[in-house]
């Protein structure tokens, strides 16, 4: 999953949240209209939701696994060529973080089977630090190794499910570039200090975990100051999607499954496609 974390951690971090109206839609919409033979679906995922949450709604699984393909943010098969990733230079560990803040992400990883990161401080990669700290943490909050989307990308995969997926490389890194680099140390040390940081910075996306876990439903105000609620890597990543999620529903009928906040808002994925010409209705789970 080469950095697919990165992805999970932008959506959950967002400092950006969202500010919900009042109807109740499902976070499953059908996909139908401009001349599909078979609907599709759109699944908007909680990326940091315990996994026996879908397994609460044995539907959503059904109609996954009945789909031709499965679409994902990051994991899996490019659709069309990708570009040749763009590196960038990461700067040396210890001056990204202040003194106490390298010792208590050296400590952290030292008690890790990872161990210690000072050999490693020209080299290491930041983001692959993060990912490991988030699945240590998450780990033991949820008892599973893995994000909600990779648990469930995983299910599609062990049933031979071709998978593909949404991001290319440049479009990561663009997401982590305007993160900027002392952003995400700060994010690792609150992490590490506190596997509940998370929800005490944000105590609105623990009521969504709540919600989304009671009843897999989600609020949606679909009209909403997409400017106020959303970033610009983010409405950027949802225009760039749509024509590859077209050309993967021409070839056969596909689940995506993407962060919920892509569903929300008038530049995201449902409105979107509506825009395309295709008929886009909830499904009562």
């Amino acid at each position: 999953m080469k950095k697919a974390l990165l992805l999970t951690l932008f959506a959950i971090l967002n400092s950006a949240l969202a500010v919900f109206g009042q109807e109740s839609q499902s976070v499953l919409w059908e996909i139908s209209g401009k001349g599909l033979a078979k609907p599709s679906y759109l699944f908007g995922t909680y990326h940091v939701a315990s996994i026996s949450v879908l397994d609460s709604f044995p539907q959503v699984m059904r109609i996954a696994t009945s789909c031709d393909f499965a679409l994902f943010e990051n994991g899996g098969s490019h659709i069309g060529e990708a570009p040749p990733p763009v590196q960038t230079a990461q700067p040396p560990l210890d001056s990204i973080f202040t003194p106490a803040e390298y010792a208590i992400v050296d400590s952290f990883f030292t008690a890790s089977p990872y161990g210690s990161i000072r050999p490693h401080t020209h080299d290491a990669d930041l983001f692959s630090m993060l990912q490991v700290a988030l699945t240590i943490q998450l780990s033991q909050q949820n008892k599973q190794d893995e994000p909600f989307d990779a648990l469930l990308m995983n299910r599609l995969n062990a049933l031979n499910k071709t998978i593909f997926q949404l991001d290319n490389p440049n479009e990561v890194d663009n997401v982590v570039n305007g993160m900027g680099y002392r952003n995400i140390a700060k994010m690792l040390v609150d992490i590490i200090n506190d596997k509940t940081a998370l929800q005490k910075q944000a105590p609105e996306e623990a009521k969504d975990l709540a919600l989304y876990s009671k009843t897999l439903r989600r609020p949606l105000r679909l009209n909403e100051d997409v400017h106020v609620n959303l970033g610009k890597v983010t409405i950027d990543r949802n225009v760039h999607w749509i024509p590859k999620i077209e050309e993967k529903m021409s070839e056969g009928n596909c689940f995506i499954a993407v962060g919920f906040k892509h569903l929300q808002y008038k530049t995201v994925l449902i409105q979107l496609l509506r825009n395309k010409g295709y008929t886009l209705n909830p499904v009562n789970l």
